[in-house]
């Protein structure tokens, strides 16, 4: 029997599978098998799979369709092996993607989740890295998902009878590893090891609104773990505007502040650390600044002028350190927007 699994859902995702496939079996670490497990494709996806001619490959295949969370489910129950690691059938890992997840397990015990770095590609590209110790992911995990692509122990989910919920789809993943932190301790690699595709097809494109709205269910989850006692007027403030840092003034950016403040006070179960959330709302209203500064000061182009403007409003010390320093030299060199 092989140490890991590599769990991978498939529906319908004919034109990307080989490529796939052939991502994992070119890896580095080699003590592993592919389980695909088909949720009732209507394309030629199976046919593409069975077409790949490796001893590691393992197909569940149904005749009924029940969606990603139940067919993930499905793949939890068939497998056994000691550690587990989870992809989509249309996205790429990079060659030492299960070498880098296990070594960080066999090396951190205390650590029961390694999650990664990754890359967007397709309909659009950028990187993307959360925060790589624990408590600085859980204060993350306010805002939205912070486990992409995890490898991690098998034990975890089966001790603690964890499932994934048709009821939090399509942010399954998010709801999932919500239930995880309370139970172990998660470590994200620092590095890109993952290529997430982007098209118009795949399920965080098609559902936006549907996951918008199942991923503030976990948001207040998290933040009922805080603390239980919020008003719902503190969170629908904390869902419709500390969240999405929606700024439009500089009023904004100190109820901002002050509701940071009111959330790090009610801390008081040590279910965070806060230090990790103080350092979490900062870089998070820095950003939000960041936005209203270049939308409010910076319209169509960076000029001495419009820098000087920024310095008298008192906002370019509350900005995150190297974007003052980019904004500074733009502002020298009257770059264009």
């Amino acid at each position: 029997m092989p140490r890991l699994t590599v769990l991978m859902p498939t529906y319908n995702v004919a034109p990307w599978v080989e490529e796939s496939i052939h991502s994992v079996l070119n890896q580095t670490y080699r003590d592993f098998e592919l389980l695909v497990v088909d949720d009732a494709s209507t394309d030629d996806t199976l046919d593409r799979v069975r077409a790949i001619n490796d001893p590691r490959i393992r197909i569940a295949s149904f005749p009924n369709n029940v969606g990603l969370s139940e067919n993930l489910n499905r793949g939890l129950d068939i497998i056994d092996t000691e550690l587990v690691a989870r992809m989509d059938g249309d996205d790429i890992a990079e060659p030492d993607w299960l070498e880098t997840g296990v070594q960080v397990l066999d090396t951190i015990p205390d650590v029961g989740i390694c999650s990664f770095g990754f890359q967007f590609f397709g309909a659009k590209t950028s990187l993307v890295r959360f925060p790589e110790h624990h408590e600085d992911s859980k204060a993350q995990m306010l805002f939205g998902c912070t486990v992409i692509v995890p490898v991690f122990r098998r034990a975890v989910m089966a001790d603690n009878h964890l499932r994934y919920s048709t009821e939090a789809f399509p942010a399954e993943d998010y709801m999932m590893w919500s239930n995880v932190y309370p139970l172990t301790q998660i470590y994200n690699v620092q590095r890109t090891l993952f290529h997430y595709r982007t098209h118009p097809t795949q399920i965080s494109t098609s559902r936006r609104e549907a996951q918008i709205v199942k991923s503030n269910e976990v948001r207040l989850k998290m933040l009922h773990w805080l603390n239980p006692n919020f008003t719902d007027e503190e969170k629908r403030f904390f869902l419709d505007i500390f969240v999405p840092c929606k700024i439009e003034s500089k009023e904004d950016i100190a109820k901002l502040k002050c509701f940071a403040q009111l959330i790090i006070s009610r801390n008081t179960n040590g279910n965070y650390s806060n230090e990790a959330l103080r350092h979490k709302f900062k870089l998070h209203i820095g950003y939000g600044v960041l936005e209203y500064v270049e939308r409010t000061y910076f319209p169509r182009s960076y000029t001495p002028i419009a820098f000087l403007r920024l310095l008298s409003s008192g906002l370019y010390s509350t900005l995150p350190a190297r974007n003052r320093r980019k904004i500074l030299a733009k502002s020298l060199l009257l770059k264009k927007k």
